[in-house]
C-alpha cells in the first residue's frame, strides 16, 4: 500500500528562499543597478579627467576673465567681444561690429527659420506624396514611387550640391529676370523674390477686432453646444463660428482703414496735388494722353520724363502702401530709397524728388527743417492694416518683397525634398496599417474617397505615423548644419567662424550641443504630447 506524504505543501516564500542567491532575480536586479551606477560614475570620472586634461593642454588663456584672472566661470567672456565678420543673411539687423553673442543668436535664428519652414513644407509634401503612392492611378503612383526612391537613396549633401550649383546658380541674371508663371515672383541667380505682408499703423486696430472675433467664436461655440444638449439636435458649430469671426474681421478691416490717417506724402504746394487722385490728372497733362492705359504708346524718353519721382525709406510700410495706390491708378513712378529720412529730405530739398512718403508725424518734423515750410503740403494717403510688399524689377535690381537668398533657397528645397520622401513612406505605412474593415465601413456609409481619408483613415493612421515622424523632424533640424557646405550662415557656420577667430572651440561646441538638445527636446515633448492626446483607445 502506497504511503501518503503527510508533509505540508511548500509555500511560495519557502520556494523563493530555496533558490540560490546567484539565481534570484531580486538580488540580481539589485546587483545590476549597483553595477550600472558604478559604470555611470566611472564614465563621468573619465569624461571629467579628459576635460581637465584638455583644458590644461589648451591653457589658462581659454578661461581668462576681463580683469586678467583665471576662472572657469569666465569661459564665455570672449563672446562679448566684437565679432568682426559679416553674415550675409540674418533675421535681425546685424553688423560686423556686433558681439559674438549677437552673431551666434542670428545663427540660431537662421537655423530655426530654415528648419521650421522645412518642417511645414516637408509635412505638406510628405502627406500628398504618401497618399499619391497608394493611388490607383498607375502614373501618379509610379511618379510618387520614383521620387521617393530617388531622394531616399541618394545622400542629402549630394542633393544640396546639385540643387545649389546646377539649378539655382544656373537661373538667369537679374537683367533677364521674368515673372514666374505670370505671378509677382522673380527667380534669379541671386535668389527668390516673393511678395511679403507688411503691417501698417492701423494693424493695431484690426488686431483688436480679430481678438473680438475670437471671443465671438467662443461664445457661439458654447451657446450652440448648450443648445445641442437641451434639444438633442446637432448644429454646425464650426461653420457658424467661422462665419461670425469673418464678419467681425471684415468689418474691422474697413473700420481700421477708415479711421486711420497716419500716412502721407510731402510735396510742394505748387505741384497742385491736394489729394492722391490728383496724380492722374497731372500724369495725363504731362503725357498729353487721354487715358493712362495708353502709356505703352510713349517712348522710353517720354515715359521717363513723365514718371513721378518719390523719395522714401527703404522697404518701409509707407512706401509699400503708396506704391499699392500708384499701381492701382496706373501712375508711372520711380522710387528713390534711402536708409535715413534726412537723406530723403535732402534729395527732396535739392529737387531730385517730387514727394517724400512717410508717416505724417515724420513728414511734419522734416517739413519744419525746410527753408520755407509753408511752401510744402502734406497729403493724406489711405492705408490698410496689411499691405503686400510686391517685388518689382527696377533697372538691374529687384526692389520690394522678401528675398530668399540662393543658399537659403537651396537648403530649404534640399531638406524639404529629402525628408518629404522619408515622410511619404511613413504616411504610406500609416494608411496601410488601418484595417481593411474600416475602409469598407466608410464606403458603406457613402463617404467619398476624400472623406474616407480625412475622417476615417488619416486619424487612425496617426498612431503609426507620429512616433517615427518625431525622428524625421529631429533629423531635419540637425541637418540644417549641412548648410555650411553651400555657405548658408546657420548656427554651425557662425560658431565655426567664431571658433576660427577666437580659438575657443570647447565653449562653442558646448553651446551648439545645448541648442540642438533644446530643439530636440522641444520637438519631442510637443509631438509626444500630441501623440498621447490623440491616442486611440482600443478594446
Amino acid at each position: 500500500m502506497a504511503q501518503i506524504d503527510s508533509r505540508p505543501p511548500q509555500t511560495e516564500l519557502q520556494a523563493k528562499q530555496s533558490v540560490p542567491f546567484w539565481r534570484d532575480t531580486r538580488i540580481l536586479g539589485v546587483f545590476g543597478q549597483i553595477g550600472f551606477i558604478i559604470l555611470v560614475i566611472l564614465f563621468v570620472r573619465i569624461i571629467g579627467t579628459n576635460f581637465a586634461a584638455n583644458v590644461n593642454k589648451l591653457g589658462e588663456s581659454q578661461f581668462i576673465c576681463r580683469d586678467g584672472t583665471f576662472s572657469y566661470l569666465c569661459a564665455y567672456d570672449f563672446m562679448s567681444s566684437e565679432a568682426g565678420f559679416d553674415i550675409g543673411d540674418t533675421v535681425l539687423e546685424y553688423t560686423n561690429t556686433d558681439s559674438y553673442w549677437y552673431a551666434f543668436l542670428n545663427g540660431i535664428l537662421n537655423t530655426l527659420k530654415v528648419g521650421l519652414m522645412a518642417v511645414v513644407l516637408t509635412t505638406i509634401l510628405g502627406l500628398f506624396v504618401g497618399i499619391a503612392r497608394l493611388s490607383k492611378n498607375w502614373l501618379v503612383s509610379n511618379i510618387a514611387l520614383a521620387y521617393i526612391e530617388l531622394f531616399r537613396n541618394t545622400p542629402i549633401l549630394l542633393q544640396l550640391f546639385f540643387i545649389y550649383f546646377t539649378v539655382i546658380l544656373a537661373f538667369p541674371d537679374v537683367s533677364d529676370a521674368h515673372k514666374f508663371l505670370g505671378l509677382p515672383i522673380y527667380v534669379t541667380n541671386r535668389g527668390l523674390s516673393i511678395p511679403s505682408p507688411q503691417l501698417t499703423t492701423s494693424a493695431a486696430i484690426w488686431l483688436a477686432f480679430l481678438i473680438l472675433g475670437i471671443i465671438q467664436f467662443q461664445v457661439i461655440w458654447i451657446f450652440l453646444g448648450r443648445r445641442e444638449e437641451k434639444t438633442g439636435r446637432s448644429s454646425n458649430r464650426w461653420a457658424w463660428g467661422i462665419i461670425s469671426f469673418l464678419i467681425i474681421a471684415g468689418f474691422g478691416w474697413f473700420i481700421a482703414g477708415a479711421v486711420s490717417d497716419t500716412q502721407g506724402i510731402l510735396t510742394p504746394t505748387a505741384s497742385r496735388i491736394r489729394e492722391l487722385d490728383d496724380l492722374e490728372k497731372i500724369m495725363l497733362g504731362r503725357t498729353g494722353l487721354d487715358f493712362l492705359s495708353d502709356l505703352d504708346t510713349l517712348s522710353e524718353e517720354e515715359l521717363a520724363a513723365a514718371t513721378f519721382q518719390i523719395c522714401a525709406l527703404r522697404d518701409s510700410p509707407s512706401e509699400v502702401n503708396l506704391t499699392r495706390h500708384l499701381r492701382r491708378m496706373g501712375i508711372p513712378y520711380r522710387m528713390n530709397r534711402f536708409d535715413r529720412i534726412d537723406q530723403a529730405t535732402q534729395k527732396y530739398n535739392e529737387g531730385d524728388c517730387e514727394a517724400i512718403v512717410a508717416p505724417k508725424a515724420i513728414l511734419a518734423a522734416e517739413r519744419s527743417t525746410l527753408d520755407n515750410p509753408n511752401a510744402h503740403l502734406i497729403v493724406s494717403v489711405a492705408e490698410r492694416p496689411i499691405v503686400w510688399n510686391v517685388p518689382s524689377l527696377e533697372g538691374l535690381n529687384i526692389a520690394g518683397g522678401s528675398r530668399l537668398k540662393p543658399e537659403f533657397t537651396a537648403l530649404l528645397i534640399g531638406l524639404t525634398l529629402f525628408y518629404g520622401a522619408n515622410m511619404a513612406e511613413l504616411v504610406r505605412a500609416g494608411i496601410q496599417s488601418v484595417r481593411k474593415g474600416q475602409n469598407e465601413a466608410a464606403r458603406a456609409l457613402g463617404l467619398n474617397e476624400s472623406q474616407r481619408l480625412r475622417l476615417v483613415v488619416l486619424p487612425q493612421s496617426l498612431k503609426v505615423i507620429i512616433p517615427p515622424l518625431i525622428g524625421v523632424y529631429l533629423s531635419l533640424m540637425k541637418d540644417t548644419s549641412l548648410g555650411i557646405a553651400i555657405g548658408f550662415a546657420d548656427m554651425y557656420m557662425v560658431a565655426n567662424t567664431t571658433m576660427n577667430q577666437s580659438g575657443r572651440a570647447l565653449q562653442l561646441m558646448v553651446l551648439m550641443m545645448i541648442v540642438y538638445l533644446a530643439i530636440s527636446l522641444i520637438f519631442s515633448v510637443v509631438l509626444n504630447w500630441y501623440n498621447e492626446k490623440n491616442k486611440m483607445v482600443e478594446r
